[in-house]
């Protein structure tokens, strides 16, 4: 599709645009608007850039992916050691507040029977 010169004064007329028509009744000794290509030569160090810029970013891509996995994985596995570890503590506390319970039963125990036997012994 060729835009010619009549449909762009119909557009520019649609917008009111002032930029449009001044670049529309420009002398048209400018010359060419798109740059010329450079020698084969300059291009293909060019494209060498081009091609180590896509390197290194997929290159930091890939680091910063591996990074994000690494951290993913270390919270986890302290997410995984602090549960353990707050179980283990909790079941110690446990075992500790029923061996506390048990100990005082036996020295209730152990009072009640000497205070029986002693009773026993002033009867008797």
């Amino acid at each position: 599709m060729h835009i010619t010169a009549e449909k762009i004064k119909e557009a520019a007329e649609a917008l009111e645009c002032t930029e449009l028509k001044s670049f529309m009744f420009q002398e048209p000794t400018a010359g060419p608007l798109t740059r010329r290509r450079r020698s084969s030569r300059s291009t293909g160090r060019s494209s060498r850039r081009r091609s180590t810029r896509r390197s290194t970013r997929r290159s930091t891509r890939r680091s910063t992916r591996r990074s994000r996995r690494s951290t993913r994985r270390s919270r986890r596995s302290t997410r995984r050691s602090t549960r353990r570890s707050t179980r283990r503590s909790r079941r110690s506390t446990r075992r500790s507040r029923r061996s506390t319970r048990r100990s005082r039963r036996s020295t209730r125990r152990s009072r009640r029977s000497t205070r029986r036997s002693r009773r026993s012994t002033r009867r008797s």
